[in-house]
């Protein structure tokens, strides 16, 4: 079963690393809570939390702005960087972006162990049928037209979806909140040569909903000396959920254990 109800994992006294697990927009932490029992069973801390607008069950997807959703993610951050000498963050969609910003931000101070990005939402997903982009329809159109309905979720495994459908708090997807999602990225977007943080980025080919180029433009414009892309062929959008979940756990488990604090010395000092 999924939940949507907000967590803080605690690993055991001997445990020194902490994940930050950050959600996409209009969802919430169902989307990536098998992870993190996984995460938990492997002696890690693990905390998720629903974004302001995100964090009451309602009809209607209520407006909401990064800015409200970057303050939560930072009191999380500093709370586990208070805890843990380690603190990775794993972002999924518009959680990519926020985390990315953190990165930025306490590039110098707490800096973020390791960034693990799924799906990461840079530009939405350009349709055949569209005579200008994406974000042109969204900007012209989404302060009048503030909520579109939502039939399905992006992910292609049924039963996945109908018990993600039933953790989902919204039937909407509000457009206003989508606007200020898109002026969080370019926030982030001139940043990303300074972020130096080992990062894994995955994405699927068949993303419906976020355009899997943005992928590539993070490993061609991440600072980071370590990063990696793993591509998917058969999920959707929601990859913790969807037909290639193992694979996607594989991989985030291969990163964490190549990125250990231990061997990131022993290669920085080779």
């Amino acid at each position: 079963m999924l939940s949507n109800e907000p967590y803080y994992l605690k690993a055991g006294m001997d445990s020194d690393e902490a994940f930050l697990m950050l959600h996409g927009l209009g969802g919430g932490v169902y989307e990536m809570s098998p992870l993190a029992r996984e995460l938990h069973a492997a002696g890690h801390s693990v905390m998720a939390f629903n974004y302001p607008g995100h964090d009451v069950p309602a009809q209607r997807m209520p407006d909401s702005q990064w800015q409200d959703w970057y303050g939560s993610a930072e009191t999380a951050y500093r709370e586990l960087a208070a805890q843990h000498q380690h603190v990775s963050i794993i972002g999924f969609s518009t959680g990519c972006v926020l985390g990315l910003r953190l990165a930025s931000e306490f590039m110098r101070h707490q800096p973020v162990h390791r960034l693990i990005l799924l799906s990461p939402f840079l530009k939405v997903r350009m349709q055949w049928y569209y005579l200008l982009t994406p974000e042109f329809y969204v900007r012209r159109f989404g302060r009048m037209l503030r909520d579109v309905p939502r039939s399905r979720l992006p992910i292609n495994d049924p039963e996945m979806e109908r018990l993600a459908r039933r953790s989902c708090y919204f039937q909407t997807f509000n457009l206003p909140s989508v606007l200020s999602a898109l002026d969080l990225i370019e926030e982030v977007h001139p940043e990303l040569p300074r972020i130096d943080t080992p990062t894994l980025i995955v994405q699927s080919r068949r993303d419906r909903i976020v355009c899997p180029s943005g992928a590539e433009t993070l490993m061609q414009r991440l600072g980071s000396v370590h990063k990696q892309v793993h591509w998917l062929e058969n999920s959707d959008h929601v990859l913790l959920l969807d037909t290639e979940r193992e694979t996607v756990t594989r991989h985030i488990r291969n990163f964490i254990d190549d990125t250990r604090p231990e061997i990131l010395s022993a290669v920085e000092s080779a």
